[in-house]
Protein backbone atom coordinates (compact mmCIF):
# COMPACT_ATOMS: atom_id res chain seq x y z
CA UNK A 1 0.00 0.00 0.00
CA UNK A 2 2.84 2.38 0.47
CA UNK A 3 4.24 1.81 -2.39
CA UNK A 4 1.45 3.11 -4.75
CA UNK A 5 0.88 5.97 -2.19
CA UNK A 6 4.46 6.89 -2.68
CA UNK A 7 4.18 5.96 -6.54
CA UNK A 8 1.28 9.01 -6.69
CA UNK A 9 3.24 11.77 -4.58
CA UNK A 10 5.81 11.60 -6.80
CA UNK A 11 3.96 11.28 -9.99
CA UNK A 12 2.04 14.49 -8.87
CA UNK A 13 5.56 16.28 -7.53
CA UNK A 14 6.39 15.93 -11.09
CA UNK A 15 3.15 17.35 -12.56
CA UNK A 16 3.36 20.18 -10.52
CA UNK A 17 7.07 20.96 -11.26
CA UNK A 18 6.54 20.44 -14.94
CA UNK A 19 3.40 22.55 -14.94
CA UNK A 20 5.33 25.35 -12.93
CA UNK A 21 8.06 25.13 -16.12
CA UNK A 22 5.75 25.67 -18.79
CA UNK A 23 3.74 28.32 -16.68
CA UNK A 24 6.89 29.72 -16.74
CA UNK A 25 8.27 29.03 -20.46
CA UNK A 26 4.63 30.78 -21.67
CA UNK A 27 5.09 33.50 -19.95
CA UNK A 28 8.56 33.78 -20.82
CA UNK A 29 6.86 33.78 -24.17
CA UNK A 30 3.74 35.88 -23.71
CA UNK A 31 5.14 38.54 -22.12
CA UNK A 32 5.24 42.11 -24.02
CA UNK A 33 8.84 43.15 -24.76
CA UNK A 34 10.50 46.32 -22.75
CA UNK A 35 9.21 49.27 -23.43
CA UNK A 36 11.11 51.58 -25.72
CA UNK A 37 11.81 55.21 -23.86
CA UNK A 38 11.02 57.17 -26.62
CA UNK A 39 8.02 57.88 -28.88
CA UNK A 40 8.06 57.52 -32.37
CA UNK A 41 6.87 58.23 -35.89
CA UNK A 42 7.43 57.03 -39.46
CA UNK A 43 8.98 58.90 -42.32
CA UNK A 44 6.81 59.48 -44.65
CA UNK A 45 6.73 60.02 -48.85
CA UNK A 46 3.75 62.10 -50.49
CA UNK A 47 3.26 65.41 -51.90
CA UNK A 48 4.28 68.71 -50.07
CA UNK A 49 2.71 72.23 -50.33
CA UNK A 50 4.76 75.42 -48.43
CA UNK A 51 2.36 77.68 -48.01
CA UNK A 52 2.32 81.61 -46.05
CA UNK A 53 -0.44 82.20 -44.11
CA UNK A 54 -2.70 85.77 -44.16
CA UNK A 55 -6.36 87.12 -44.07
CA UNK A 56 -7.44 90.15 -45.44
CA UNK A 57 -10.91 91.43 -46.87
CA UNK A 58 -12.57 91.08 -50.01
CA UNK A 59 -13.56 93.88 -52.10
CA UNK A 60 -13.99 94.71 -55.44
CA UNK A 61 -10.90 95.59 -58.34
CA UNK A 62 -12.58 98.79 -58.54
CA UNK A 63 -14.47 100.99 -55.99
CA UNK A 64 -15.65 104.49 -56.48
CA UNK A 65 -16.96 106.91 -53.53
CA UNK A 66 -19.64 108.88 -55.73
CA UNK A 67 -19.87 112.68 -54.05
CA UNK A 68 -21.36 116.28 -54.91
CA UNK A 69 -19.46 119.03 -55.73
CA UNK A 70 -21.94 121.13 -54.78
CA UNK A 71 -23.77 121.81 -52.15
CA UNK A 72 -27.79 121.29 -52.02
CA UNK A 73 -31.02 119.80 -51.60
CA UNK A 74 -31.32 116.07 -52.91
CA UNK A 75 -34.86 116.23 -55.25
CA UNK A 76 -34.57 112.83 -57.02
CA UNK A 77 -32.23 109.59 -56.71
CA UNK A 78 -32.61 106.96 -59.21
CA UNK A 79 -30.78 104.20 -57.59
CA UNK A 80 -30.40 102.32 -54.59
CA UNK A 81 -28.77 99.18 -52.44
CA UNK A 82 -27.69 96.74 -55.21
CA UNK A 83 -28.84 98.68 -58.07
CA UNK A 84 -26.45 98.50 -61.10
CA UNK A 85 -25.97 101.20 -63.22
CA UNK A 86 -23.48 101.78 -66.15
CA UNK A 87 -21.22 105.01 -67.05
CA UNK A 88 -22.80 108.10 -67.11
CA UNK A 89 -25.91 106.99 -66.20
CA UNK A 90 -27.85 109.77 -64.09
CA UNK A 91 -27.80 108.38 -60.11
CA UNK A 92 -29.46 111.42 -58.61
CA UNK A 93 -29.99 115.15 -58.62
CA UNK A 94 -30.28 118.58 -56.79
CA UNK A 95 -32.00 121.45 -56.54
CA UNK A 96 -31.06 123.20 -59.43
CA UNK A 97 -33.52 126.04 -59.14
CA UNK A 98 -30.69 128.77 -57.47
CA UNK A 99 -28.38 127.81 -59.97
CA UNK A 100 -30.74 128.12 -62.92
CA UNK A 101 -32.12 132.07 -61.62
CA UNK A 102 -27.52 132.40 -61.49
CA UNK A 103 -27.84 131.20 -65.31
CA UNK A 104 -30.14 133.58 -66.15
CA UNK A 105 -28.48 136.55 -64.81
CA UNK A 106 -25.08 135.39 -66.12
CA UNK A 107 -26.92 135.78 -69.37
CA UNK A 108 -28.32 139.34 -68.71
CA UNK A 109 -25.12 140.57 -68.16
CA UNK A 110 -23.51 138.82 -70.94
CA UNK A 111 -25.99 140.45 -73.46
CA UNK A 112 -24.91 143.96 -71.85
CA UNK A 113 -21.75 142.98 -72.59
CA UNK A 114 -22.32 142.90 -75.96
CA UNK A 115 -24.61 145.91 -76.36
CA UNK A 116 -21.58 147.91 -74.83
CA UNK A 117 -19.05 146.35 -77.10
CA UNK A 118 -21.57 147.01 -80.16
CA UNK A 119 -21.57 150.98 -78.61
CA UNK A 120 -17.64 151.05 -77.92
CA UNK A 121 -17.31 149.43 -81.89
CA UNK A 122 -19.66 152.26 -82.85
CA UNK A 123 -17.50 154.87 -81.03
CA UNK A 124 -14.14 153.26 -82.45
CA UNK A 125 -15.73 153.94 -86.03
CA UNK A 126 -16.95 157.27 -85.90
CA UNK A 127 -13.24 158.08 -83.85
CA UNK A 128 -11.50 156.82 -87.08
CA UNK A 129 -13.51 158.38 -89.58
CA UNK A 130 -12.82 161.79 -87.55
CA UNK A 131 -9.54 161.17 -88.15
CA UNK A 132 -9.53 161.08 -91.75
CA UNK A 133 -11.12 163.77 -92.19
CA UNK A 134 -8.95 165.81 -89.63
CA UNK A 135 -6.47 164.29 -91.79
CA UNK A 136 -7.99 165.87 -94.78
CA UNK A 137 -7.14 169.33 -93.73
CA UNK A 138 -4.34 168.66 -92.59
CA UNK A 139 -3.38 167.72 -96.28
CA UNK A 140 -5.44 170.56 -97.58
CA UNK A 141 -3.37 173.39 -95.35
CA UNK A 142 0.06 171.60 -96.32
CA UNK A 143 -0.75 172.48 -99.99
CA UNK A 144 -1.90 175.81 -99.01
CA UNK A 145 1.56 176.41 -97.31
CA UNK A 146 3.25 175.31 -99.99
CA UNK A 147 0.99 178.03 -102.40
CA UNK A 148 1.25 180.94 -100.42
CA UNK A 149 5.64 179.87 -100.24
CA UNK A 150 5.53 179.76 -104.13
CA UNK A 151 3.40 183.22 -103.77
CA UNK A 152 6.26 184.93 -101.69
CA UNK A 153 9.06 183.90 -103.29
CA UNK A 154 7.35 185.20 -106.67
CA UNK A 155 6.94 188.32 -104.94
CA UNK A 156 10.38 188.60 -103.96
CA UNK A 157 12.07 188.01 -106.47
CA UNK A 158 9.86 190.70 -108.14
CA UNK A 159 11.04 192.99 -105.28
CA UNK A 160 14.23 192.57 -105.49
CA UNK A 161 14.59 193.05 -109.08
CA UNK A 162 12.15 196.83 -109.08
CA UNK A 163 14.77 197.58 -106.24
CA UNK A 164 17.72 196.56 -108.60
CA UNK A 165 16.10 199.05 -111.07
CA UNK A 166 15.58 202.09 -108.63
CA UNK A 167 16.57 204.36 -111.18
CA UNK A 168 14.10 203.25 -113.96
CA UNK A 169 11.50 202.16 -111.90
CA UNK A 170 8.68 204.18 -110.25
CA UNK A 171 8.41 204.90 -106.58
CA UNK A 172 4.83 203.15 -106.96
CA UNK A 173 5.43 200.25 -108.47
CA UNK A 174 8.78 199.43 -105.81
CA UNK A 175 5.83 199.81 -102.99
CA UNK A 176 3.51 197.63 -104.56
CA UNK A 177 6.23 195.31 -104.94
CA UNK A 178 6.95 195.37 -101.15
CA UNK A 179 3.10 195.53 -100.39
CA UNK A 180 2.89 192.54 -102.43
CA UNK A 181 5.92 190.48 -100.72
CA UNK A 182 4.62 191.77 -97.21
CA UNK A 183 0.79 189.75 -98.20
CA UNK A 184 2.60 186.89 -99.52
CA UNK A 185 4.51 186.57 -96.25
CA UNK A 186 1.53 186.62 -94.53
CA UNK A 187 -0.36 184.53 -96.57
CA UNK A 188 2.56 182.18 -95.81
CA UNK A 189 1.85 182.50 -91.87
CA UNK A 190 -1.85 182.36 -92.09
CA UNK A 191 -1.43 178.97 -94.66
CA UNK A 192 1.27 177.80 -91.60
CA UNK A 193 -1.07 178.45 -88.56
CA UNK A 194 -4.07 176.49 -90.28
CA UNK A 195 -1.34 173.40 -90.95
CA UNK A 196 -0.91 173.25 -87.64
CA UNK A 197 -4.33 173.84 -86.32
CA UNK A 198 -5.11 170.52 -88.88
CA UNK A 199 -2.34 168.61 -87.42
CA UNK A 200 -3.16 169.51 -83.78
CA UNK A 201 -6.41 168.35 -84.20
CA UNK A 202 -5.17 165.35 -86.68
CA UNK A 203 -3.29 164.35 -83.48
CA UNK A 204 -6.38 164.91 -80.89
CA UNK A 205 -8.34 162.73 -82.84
CA UNK A 206 -5.60 160.17 -83.10
CA UNK A 207 -6.08 160.23 -79.37
CA UNK A 208 -9.18 159.67 -79.21
CA UNK A 209 -9.51 156.80 -81.85
CA UNK A 210 -6.79 155.24 -79.09
CA UNK A 211 -8.52 155.63 -76.52
CA UNK A 212 -11.74 154.00 -78.67
CA UNK A 213 -9.73 151.30 -79.49
CA UNK A 214 -8.65 150.44 -76.33
CA UNK A 215 -12.85 151.10 -75.17
CA UNK A 216 -13.71 148.32 -77.43
CA UNK A 217 -10.96 145.93 -75.86
CA UNK A 218 -11.95 146.42 -72.83
CA UNK A 219 -15.70 145.63 -73.72
CA UNK A 220 -14.86 142.34 -75.56
CA UNK A 221 -12.76 140.95 -72.62
CA UNK A 222 -16.07 141.67 -70.64
CA UNK A 223 -17.70 139.91 -73.01
CA UNK A 224 -15.64 137.30 -72.42
CA UNK A 225 -15.80 137.59 -68.87
CA UNK A 226 -19.65 137.40 -69.20
CA UNK A 227 -19.43 134.49 -71.43
CA UNK A 228 -17.24 132.49 -68.90
CA UNK A 229 -19.63 133.19 -65.95
CA UNK A 230 -22.77 131.67 -68.23
CA UNK A 231 -20.18 128.65 -68.45
CA UNK A 232 -19.45 128.69 -64.88
CA UNK A 233 -23.02 128.26 -63.62
CA UNK A 234 -23.65 126.21 -66.70
CA UNK A 235 -21.25 123.85 -65.58
CA UNK A 236 -23.06 123.62 -61.98
CA UNK A 237 -25.74 122.92 -63.11
CA UNK A 238 -24.59 120.44 -64.89
CA UNK A 239 -22.62 118.69 -61.69
CA UNK A 240 -26.25 119.11 -60.35
CA UNK A 241 -26.84 115.61 -61.66
CA UNK A 242 -25.01 113.31 -60.32
CA UNK A 243 -23.81 110.36 -62.80
CA UNK A 244 -22.27 106.92 -62.14
CA UNK A 245 -18.31 107.09 -63.49
CA UNK A 246 -18.35 103.32 -63.80
CA UNK A 247 -20.27 100.21 -64.66
CA UNK A 248 -20.86 98.30 -61.46
CA UNK A 249 -23.26 98.09 -58.77
CA UNK A 250 -24.40 100.72 -55.92
CA UNK A 251 -22.68 98.82 -52.59
CA UNK A 252 -23.80 101.98 -50.30
CA UNK A 253 -26.35 105.10 -50.65
CA UNK A 254 -25.44 107.94 -47.71
CA UNK A 255 -28.19 110.11 -48.19
CA UNK A 256 -32.03 110.23 -49.25
CA UNK A 257 -34.41 112.46 -50.82
CA UNK A 258 -34.87 115.22 -49.30
CA UNK A 259 -31.51 115.61 -47.51
CA UNK A 260 -29.29 118.49 -47.63
CA UNK A 261 -25.73 118.17 -48.66
CA UNK A 262 -22.96 120.34 -47.51
CA UNK A 263 -19.86 120.52 -50.14
CA UNK A 264 -17.77 123.61 -48.43
CA UNK A 265 -14.92 121.65 -47.43
CA UNK A 266 -15.09 118.11 -48.92
CA UNK A 267 -17.28 116.53 -51.41
CA UNK A 268 -19.33 114.47 -49.37
CA UNK A 269 -19.69 110.88 -50.20
CA UNK A 270 -23.31 109.91 -51.95
CA UNK A 271 -22.82 106.46 -53.16
CA UNK A 272 -19.99 103.63 -53.02
CA UNK A 273 -20.10 102.06 -56.43
CA UNK A 274 -18.28 98.81 -57.06
CA UNK A 275 -16.90 98.08 -60.13
CA UNK A 276 -17.64 94.06 -62.10
CA UNK A 277 -17.89 91.88 -59.08
CA UNK A 278 -17.01 88.94 -61.18
CA UNK A 279 -13.43 89.35 -60.14
CA UNK A 280 -12.11 90.16 -56.32
CA UNK A 281 -9.39 91.07 -54.58
CA UNK A 282 -8.02 90.75 -51.02
CA UNK A 283 -5.53 93.30 -49.56
CA UNK A 284 -3.32 90.77 -47.44
CA UNK A 285 -0.55 91.39 -44.79
CA UNK A 286 2.22 89.73 -45.09
CA UNK A 287 5.18 89.70 -42.43
CA UNK A 288 8.81 91.29 -43.67
CA UNK A 289 10.16 87.20 -42.71
CA UNK A 290 8.02 85.99 -45.37
CA UNK A 291 7.64 88.93 -48.01
CA UNK A 292 10.55 87.99 -49.66
CA UNK A 293 9.19 84.41 -50.61
CA UNK A 294 6.54 85.99 -52.48
CA UNK A 295 6.17 86.44 -56.06
CA UNK A 296 3.53 87.96 -58.33
CA UNK A 297 1.92 84.76 -60.16
CA UNK A 298 2.14 82.44 -57.10
CA UNK A 299 -1.34 80.41 -56.61
CA UNK A 300 -3.57 81.31 -53.20
CA UNK A 301 -6.52 79.55 -51.98
CA UNK A 302 -8.79 80.73 -49.35
CA UNK A 303 -11.91 80.11 -47.49
CA UNK A 304 -14.31 82.40 -45.73
CA UNK A 305 -16.89 81.89 -43.26
CA UNK A 306 -19.93 82.40 -45.38
CA UNK A 307 -19.14 78.80 -46.95
CA UNK A 308 -17.06 76.74 -44.76
CA UNK A 309 -15.21 73.48 -45.85
CA UNK A 310 -15.40 75.20 -49.18
CA UNK A 311 -11.62 76.85 -50.54
CA UNK A 312 -11.72 79.37 -53.48
CA UNK A 313 -8.44 80.01 -55.82
CA UNK A 314 -6.90 83.28 -56.72
CA UNK A 315 -2.95 84.30 -57.28
CA UNK A 316 -1.15 86.95 -56.74
CA UNK A 317 -1.44 90.06 -58.69
CA UNK A 318 0.97 92.66 -56.56
CA UNK A 319 3.65 93.23 -54.12
CA UNK A 320 3.69 96.57 -52.97
CA UNK A 321 6.68 98.14 -52.11
CA UNK A 322 5.38 100.49 -49.29
CA UNK A 323 6.03 98.68 -45.86
CA UNK A 324 3.67 99.16 -42.53
CA UNK A 325 5.21 99.29 -39.00
CA UNK A 326 2.65 98.50 -36.35
CA UNK A 327 4.08 98.21 -32.93
CA UNK A 328 7.74 97.77 -34.21
CA UNK A 329 5.98 95.13 -36.75
CA UNK A 330 6.93 95.63 -40.35
CA UNK A 331 4.59 93.85 -42.88
CA UNK A 332 4.00 94.62 -46.39
CA UNK A 333 0.55 94.57 -48.70
CA UNK A 334 -0.02 92.05 -51.43
CA UNK A 335 -3.04 92.56 -53.24
CA UNK A 336 -4.55 88.58 -54.73
CA UNK A 337 -7.02 88.66 -57.08
CA UNK A 338 -9.72 85.65 -57.28
CA UNK A 339 -12.52 85.20 -59.97
CA UNK A 340 -16.22 85.32 -58.81
CA UNK A 341 -18.38 84.11 -61.87
CA UNK A 342 -21.20 82.86 -59.46
CA UNK A 343 -20.99 86.13 -57.62
CA UNK A 344 -20.74 84.21 -54.18
CA UNK A 345 -17.96 85.86 -52.67
CA UNK A 346 -19.32 89.54 -51.18
CA UNK A 347 -17.43 92.80 -50.77
CA UNK A 348 -16.31 92.82 -46.97
CA UNK A 349 -16.18 88.90 -46.22
CA UNK A 350 -13.25 88.05 -43.91
CA UNK A 351 -10.88 85.61 -46.46
CA UNK A 352 -8.24 83.53 -44.64
CA UNK A 353 -5.30 82.81 -47.26
CA UNK A 354 -2.69 80.12 -47.98
CA UNK A 355 -0.28 81.42 -50.75
CA UNK A 356 1.67 78.36 -52.00
CA UNK A 357 5.14 79.44 -51.92
CA UNK A 358 6.61 75.73 -53.44
CA UNK A 359 5.16 72.46 -53.53
CA UNK A 360 6.90 68.99 -54.25
CA UNK A 361 4.57 66.41 -55.83
CA UNK A 362 6.95 63.50 -54.04
CA UNK A 363 8.61 64.47 -51.20
CA UNK A 364 10.72 62.44 -48.26
CA UNK A 365 8.81 64.73 -45.32
CA UNK A 366 9.68 64.44 -41.47
CA UNK A 367 7.28 65.49 -38.71
CA UNK A 368 8.30 68.74 -37.30
CA UNK A 369 8.54 67.09 -33.89
CA UNK A 370 11.82 64.98 -34.54
CA UNK A 371 13.73 68.10 -35.01
CA UNK A 372 13.15 69.58 -31.81
CA UNK A 373 13.78 66.76 -30.34
CA UNK A 374 17.63 65.69 -28.35
CA UNK A 375 17.89 63.19 -25.83
CA UNK A 376 18.66 64.37 -22.23
CA UNK A 377 21.91 65.64 -21.97
CA UNK A 378 22.34 66.33 -25.41
CA UNK A 379 23.79 70.30 -25.94
CA UNK A 380 21.59 72.53 -27.37
CA UNK A 381 21.59 73.42 -31.09
CA UNK A 382 23.76 75.87 -32.68
CA UNK A 383 23.09 79.03 -33.70
CA UNK A 384 21.66 77.78 -37.14
CA UNK A 385 20.28 75.16 -36.03
CA UNK A 386 16.40 76.89 -34.71
CA UNK A 387 17.34 79.44 -31.88
CA UNK A 388 16.02 82.60 -32.28
CA UNK A 389 18.61 83.99 -34.25
CA UNK A 390 18.85 81.06 -36.79
CA UNK A 391 17.60 83.00 -39.87
CA UNK A 392 20.54 85.06 -39.67
CA UNK A 393 23.09 82.12 -38.57
CA UNK A 394 21.57 80.27 -41.47
CA UNK A 395 22.26 82.63 -43.79
CA UNK A 396 25.74 83.58 -42.69
CA UNK A 397 26.20 79.66 -43.07
CA UNK A 398 24.87 79.76 -46.37
CA UNK A 399 26.73 82.28 -47.70
CA UNK A 400 30.13 80.46 -46.15
CA UNK A 401 29.27 77.79 -48.23
CA UNK A 402 28.85 79.54 -51.36
CA UNK A 403 32.50 80.97 -50.37
CA UNK A 404 34.28 78.16 -50.52
CA UNK A 405 32.21 76.71 -53.67
CA UNK A 406 32.41 79.53 -56.14
CA UNK A 407 35.59 81.53 -54.67
CA UNK A 408 37.80 78.61 -53.91
CA UNK A 409 39.71 79.47 -50.94
CA UNK A 410 43.03 77.86 -49.82
CA UNK A 411 43.65 75.69 -46.69
CA UNK A 412 44.10 78.73 -45.05
CA UNK A 413 41.05 80.29 -45.81
CA UNK A 414 38.76 77.61 -45.30
CA UNK A 415 40.31 77.57 -41.57
CA UNK A 416 39.87 81.24 -41.38
CA UNK A 417 36.36 80.90 -42.83
CA UNK A 418 35.62 78.39 -40.33
CA UNK A 419 36.75 80.41 -37.33
CA UNK A 420 34.46 83.67 -38.54
CA UNK A 421 31.40 81.25 -38.81
CA UNK A 422 32.04 79.86 -35.34
CA UNK A 423 32.61 83.05 -33.66
CA UNK A 424 29.24 84.85 -35.09
CA UNK A 425 27.66 81.59 -34.15
CA UNK A 426 28.42 82.32 -30.47
CA UNK A 427 28.13 86.19 -30.95
CA UNK A 428 24.81 85.44 -32.36
CA UNK A 429 23.48 82.86 -29.52
CA UNK A 430 24.69 86.08 -26.80
CA UNK A 431 22.45 88.18 -29.01
CA UNK A 432 19.29 85.85 -28.54
CA UNK A 433 19.75 85.70 -24.84
CA UNK A 434 20.08 88.99 -24.63
CA UNK A 435 16.70 91.22 -22.72
CA UNK A 436 14.95 93.45 -24.42
CA UNK A 437 12.39 94.06 -27.97
CA UNK A 438 12.72 91.62 -30.57
CA UNK A 439 13.82 94.26 -32.66
CA UNK A 440 16.57 95.02 -30.95
CA UNK A 441 17.91 91.68 -31.23
CA UNK A 442 17.24 91.68 -34.81
CA UNK A 443 19.23 94.91 -35.23
CA UNK A 444 21.96 93.23 -33.56
CA UNK A 445 21.86 89.67 -35.75
CA UNK A 446 22.03 91.88 -38.49
CA UNK A 447 25.22 93.95 -37.11
CA UNK A 448 27.09 90.65 -36.18
CA UNK A 449 26.53 89.28 -40.00
CA UNK A 450 28.05 92.73 -41.65
CA UNK A 451 30.69 92.24 -39.35
CA UNK A 452 31.48 89.11 -40.49
CA UNK A 453 30.84 90.43 -44.07
CA UNK A 454 33.51 92.92 -43.56
CA UNK A 455 36.09 89.98 -41.79
CA UNK A 456 35.58 87.42 -44.98
CA UNK A 457 36.02 90.66 -47.59
CA UNK A 458 39.77 91.42 -45.53
CA UNK A 459 41.04 87.62 -45.82
CA UNK A 460 40.16 87.33 -49.65
CA UNK A 461 42.87 88.56 -52.26
CA UNK A 462 41.83 91.33 -54.87
CA UNK A 463 40.43 88.99 -57.34
CA UNK A 464 38.39 86.75 -54.55
CA UNK A 465 36.93 90.08 -52.85
CA UNK A 466 35.74 91.55 -56.37
CA UNK A 467 33.62 88.15 -57.07
CA UNK A 468 32.69 87.88 -53.25
CA UNK A 469 31.18 92.11 -53.78
CA UNK A 470 28.97 90.14 -56.55
CA UNK A 471 28.41 86.93 -54.97
CA UNK A 472 26.53 89.25 -51.98
CA UNK A 473 24.38 91.40 -54.96
CA UNK A 474 22.93 87.82 -56.30
CA UNK A 475 20.49 86.30 -54.57
CA UNK A 476 21.15 83.45 -52.36
CA UNK A 477 19.82 79.56 -53.42
CA UNK A 478 16.43 78.23 -51.58
CA UNK A 479 17.75 77.54 -47.83
CA UNK A 480 18.86 74.25 -47.09
CA UNK A 481 19.32 74.01 -43.44
CA UNK A 482 21.32 70.98 -42.01
CA UNK A 483 19.63 69.52 -38.91
CA UNK A 484 20.34 66.31 -36.56
CA UNK A 485 17.23 64.06 -35.77
CA UNK A 486 17.53 60.70 -33.90
CA UNK A 487 16.40 57.27 -34.58
CA UNK A 488 16.31 54.46 -32.47
CA UNK A 489 18.71 51.32 -33.01
CA UNK A 490 18.19 47.74 -32.42
CA UNK A 491 19.01 48.29 -29.05
CA UNK A 492 16.63 51.62 -28.49
CA UNK A 493 19.26 53.40 -27.96
CA UNK A 494 18.97 56.99 -29.51
CA UNK A 495 21.50 57.47 -32.61
CA UNK A 496 21.68 60.86 -34.33
CA UNK A 497 21.37 61.78 -38.26
CA UNK A 498 21.94 64.75 -39.80
CA UNK A 499 19.72 65.89 -42.68
CA UNK A 500 19.55 68.43 -45.11
CA UNK A 501 15.63 70.11 -45.03
CA UNK A 502 13.88 72.07 -47.59
CA UNK A 503 10.37 73.34 -47.36
CA UNK A 504 8.04 72.72 -45.30
CA UNK A 505 4.06 73.33 -44.04
CA UNK A 506 4.54 74.24 -40.47
CA UNK A 507 3.99 70.22 -39.31
CA UNK A 508 6.10 68.33 -41.93
CA UNK A 509 9.45 69.47 -43.58
CA UNK A 510 11.35 67.63 -46.43
CA UNK A 511 14.10 65.77 -46.27
CA UNK A 512 16.25 66.65 -49.16
CA UNK A 513 19.49 64.61 -48.43
CA UNK A 514 20.80 62.36 -45.10
CA UNK A 515 20.76 58.99 -43.85
CA UNK A 516 16.57 58.34 -43.27
CA UNK A 517 14.25 56.74 -45.57
CA UNK A 518 10.45 56.21 -45.99
CA UNK A 519 9.13 54.14 -43.61
CA UNK A 520 11.88 54.82 -41.40
CA UNK A 521 11.24 55.41 -37.52
CA UNK A 522 12.27 58.72 -36.31
CA UNK A 523 12.21 59.64 -31.99
CA UNK A 524 9.68 62.90 -31.16
CA UNK A 525 9.88 62.89 -27.74
CA UNK A 526 9.55 60.64 -24.63
CA UNK A 527 7.63 57.76 -24.02
CA UNK A 528 5.47 58.30 -20.75
CA UNK A 529 6.25 56.63 -17.54
CA UNK A 530 5.61 53.27 -16.98
CA UNK A 531 2.72 52.92 -14.53
CA UNK A 532 2.55 51.39 -10.67
CA UNK A 533 2.37 47.59 -10.59
CA UNK A 534 4.84 45.86 -12.88
CA UNK A 535 5.04 45.37 -16.84
CA UNK A 536 2.23 47.16 -18.93
CA UNK A 537 0.94 43.79 -21.27
CA UNK A 538 2.96 40.93 -19.02
CA UNK A 539 0.84 38.10 -16.48
CA UNK A 540 1.72 38.52 -13.16
CA UNK A 541 1.79 34.42 -11.73
CA UNK A 542 2.13 33.83 -8.28
CA UNK A 543 2.46 30.65 -6.37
Amino acid sequence: MRQPMIRRLVTLSVAVVLGAGGAALWYAATAAPPPSPYRTVRVERGPLVSAIAATGTLEALVTVEVGSQLSGQITALHADYNSRVSGDQVIAELNDAPLRARLDAALADAEAARASLAVQEAQRDKAEADLGTVQAEAAAAATEVTRAELVLLDAERDLKRRRDLRGVVSAADLEKAETAARSARAGVAAAQARLRSAEAAAASTAASLRVAEAQRLVARAQVAQRDAAVRVVQVDIDRSIIRSPIDGVVVARSVSVGQTVAASLQAPTLFTIAGDLRSMQVLASIDESDIGRVRVGQPVSFTVGAYPGERFEGAVREVRLAPREDQNVVTYTVVVTAGNPELRLLPGMTANLNITVDERPDALKLPNAALRFRPPGTAAPGAGSGSADGPVATALAVLVRRVESELKPDDGQRRELAGILAESRDRLAAVAALPGDPEGRRAAARAVRTAAEERIAAMLDEGQRRLFAELLLAPPPAAAVERTVWVPDPAGVAQPVTVRLGIGDGSVTEILEGGLTAGQEVITGLAPAEPPGGRRGGIRLSF
